[in-house]
């Protein structure tokens, strides 16, 4: 018996509540202050709780990052809720005119209105490296278990770093990474484990 409430991440403590296993994907980076919504996720999760987290990767958005640039300059954010506006910026990418914007022609989410004003036009996004994720999880007692990714990307880690056997060493990671950008290119997903403090 599953009950579904919805609520402001923010006041998850009003549930009185505090739970074995959570899952937070594509929620946190779209906060002001993700640091904050993470603390109160932890703040229900019991010692020795699992997470299930998803963030987005700076190196793996580079081209979202210059699809929003010219969203930016051309002032099409703040009609961004206007359907037209993003028709309109669809088809000046369909039509080639902004060659270094051919890549999002690559993204499922590029070809629905609702995908699209996500992945160009959300209000507020923050993106994360590797290094920044590692010490958001440092400093918040979390032990990093993993990424969840395709055993064909996790094959092809294991030749790279074939003593990592539990593929968890986040350095190894930014060194892969840099190799395959686009490893994230939807988000880091990853599970952590939280420490008693």
């Amino acid at each position: 018996n599953v009950e579904l409430i919805q609520m402001d991440i923010l006041e998850v403590h009003l549930l009185k509540e505090k739970f074995d296993i959570i899952e937070c994907g594509g929620v946190l980076h779209h906060m002001s202050n993700p640091s904050e919504g993470l603390k109160k996720l932890l703040s229900i999760l019991k010692d020795n709780g699992l997470l299930k987290l998803g963030l987005y990767s700076k190196l793996a958005r580079q081209d979202i990052i210059k699809a929003r640039n010219y969203i930016t300059t051309k002032n099409l954010q703040t009609k961004g809720d206007n359907d037209d506006t993003i028709r309109n910026f669809r088809e000046v990418v369909f039509s080639g005119k902004l060659s270094e914007l051919n890549s999002l022609k690559e993204y499922a989410d590029f070809y629905t209105l609702s995908s699209c004003r996500d992945l160009c036009f959300h209000a507020q996004e923050h993106r994360f490296t590797l290094q920044q994720l590692q010490e958001m999880l440092h400093s918040n007692g979390l032990e990093f278990l993993g990424f969840y990714l395709p055993t064909s990307i996790k094959s092809v880690y294991k030749k790279y770093f074939p003593k990592d056997k539990k593929q968890t060493n986040l350095q190894n990671w930014e060194k892969f990474e840099e190799e395959h950008p686009t490893t994230f290119a939807g988000m880091y997903q990853f599970w952590v484990y939280k420490t008693k403090i």
